[in-house]
């Protein structure tokens, strides 16, 4: 029964961590992540373990490898004693033939299963790290889609909003009401990525929900917006003054990057208090 359990965290942890459970299950999973020390601890050396992944090198199979060793492999083929490769030795009664490999085909065997291996791990770990919170926080948008309502704290006051967050995240997101350049600031609440609480702002543009995802960055340096589009939604990403923002709605691109632009602008020339 442990073990069975066991079983369908790891089979949990490794469909949250590809992004493939429902957002029901995504939420209830993230939650126990948060009460779990155990859980937590290994779905952290699974991240691990993953980064490690993407970060080997990726190397090209020599041309003719395969073919050399696909070679090399017929020749060890039952009923074909006499194809290069055998030894040619005598044969006890009841024993099977040993055959005597070349040096040069045992290290391209093992080449060729390092060069594989490697390109399959690199594979299955197709996502850099970008990628992989990109994704999250679009899981994070969705979910908050499906819920009742797309925020924890109903506001259109930035002074109602920004202290809600006290004491909730490891630093309170910048909150700033951009109602009068046509973003209508409407509540905030928080979300997950890896496992770690984030604040989300959230604003509306028409009928388009917007999710403005923030959270604590060491590096200070300003990294300009860039634009990506995953599931149907598009995201924009900037970084400045040691946090990560994230932008999320299916507005279109253009009016996306209106609303990032009008929100650093007002970074820029307020204080947030």
């Amino acid at each position: 029964m442990i073990a069975s359990m066991r079983d369908n965290d790891e089979l949990q942890m490794n469909a949250y961590c590809d992004g493939e459970l429902d957002p029901a299950s995504a939420i209830e999973f993230e939650r126990r992540l948060a009460a779990d020390e155990t859980l937590k601890a290994q779905y952290n050396r699974l991240l691990s373990l993953r980064r490690t992944v993407r970060s080997l090198p990726q190397y090209d199979v020599p041309a003719g490898l395969q073919a050399r060793i696909q070679s090399a492999l017929d020749a060890d083929r039952p009923g074909q004693v006499d194809r290069p490769g055998w030894a040619g030795r005598p044969v006890q009664a009841g024993l099977p033939r040993q055959r005597s490999w070349s040096f040069q085909a045992l290290a391209a065997a093992a080449v060729f299963g390092a060069v594989i291996s490697s390109s399959v791990m690199l594979t299955m770990e197709r996502y850099d790290r970008q990628e992989d919170v990109a994704r999250a926080v679009v899981a994070g948008h969705i979910r908050g889609l499906l819920a009742p309502q797309p925020f924890d704290v109903a506001s259109s006051d930035r002074h109602t909003v920004k202290p809600w967050f006290n004491g909730k995240l490891d630093v309170s997101p910048p909150v700033i009401d951009l109602t009068a350049q046509g973003f209508a600031l409407v509540g905030g609440r928080l979300d997950y990525v890896d496992a770690r609480a984030i604040g989300a702002i959230v604003y509306r543009r028409r009928a388009h929900v917007i999710n403005l995802f923030v959270a604590q960055t060491p590096n200070a340096e300003h990294h300009a917006a860039k634009t990506e589009t995953i599931q149907g939604f598009n995201i924009r990403r900037w970084s400045d003054r040691g946090l990560n923002y994230w932008a999320v709605s299916d507005l279109a691109a253009d009016e996306l990057a209106e609303f990032g632009e009008k929100f650093e602008a007002a970074m820029r020339s307020a204080t947030v208090g």
